[in-house]
């Protein structure tokens, strides 16, 4: 009887290595969702700040309209109003801010030769305030909203998982403060 309970002293080192595995491979996919969660946050911020600039380069357009009334960016021409406004460079700005490189239709983000973002698709749409509105109640402001595509490869899952694609929606008003 002695014999075989002095021969059962390694029967925990499959079960001790399956918990340890389990968590090394738990551990690597949360820490996998925190890289995708900041590189997702960092190129939303840079296109925050990228519609932030545009709405704010816009206050030569919008100030004067504001000042007189509700209106927005609006240019007298003979005897028409017309919508003065622009759209800027955002791409230029956000792939300054990023450090990213043109790769056909695509703005990439690279390291030691490896692909650790992508963004695409910008879509920018400037929403310009009415022309002397009924009510100020009813009058919005001047409004820069953005639309980009991200694209973030996986470096979980040795290449078998589809990366990261994600619409990030990014909005600036601009405020007048007097």
């Amino acid at each position: 009887m002695n014999r075989f309970r002095n021969n059962r002293s390694g029967g925990g080192y499959p079960l001790a290595v399956t918990v340890v595995l389990f968590i090394l491979i738990f551990s690597c996919g949360i820490f996998e969702y925190f890289r995708l969660a900041v590189i997702a946050a960092q190129v939303r911020d840079a296109t925050q700040s990228a519609i932030l600039a545009v709405a704010t380069e816009n206050y030569s357009y919008v100030y004067s309209g504001l000042r007189q009334s509700y209106s927005g960016a609006f240019v007298r021409s003979g005897d028409e109003w017309q919508e003065q406004w622009s759209a800027g460079d955002i791409y230029g700005r956000i792939s300054r801010n990023l450090g990213l490189v043109k790769e056909g239709t695509e703005y990439v983000r690279k390291s030691s030769d490896q692909t650790e973002y992508s963004i695409s698709g910008l879509d920018v749409k400037i929403l310009n305030s009415p022309f002397a509105p009924e009510s100020s109640d009813s009058a919005y402001q001047f409004t820069a909203e953005a639309k980009i595509h991200l694209t973030v490869p996986l470096s979980f899952g040795w290449g078998h998982l589809p990366p990261m694609q994600a619409d990030l929606n990014v909005q600036a008003v601009y405020r007048p403060r007097f």
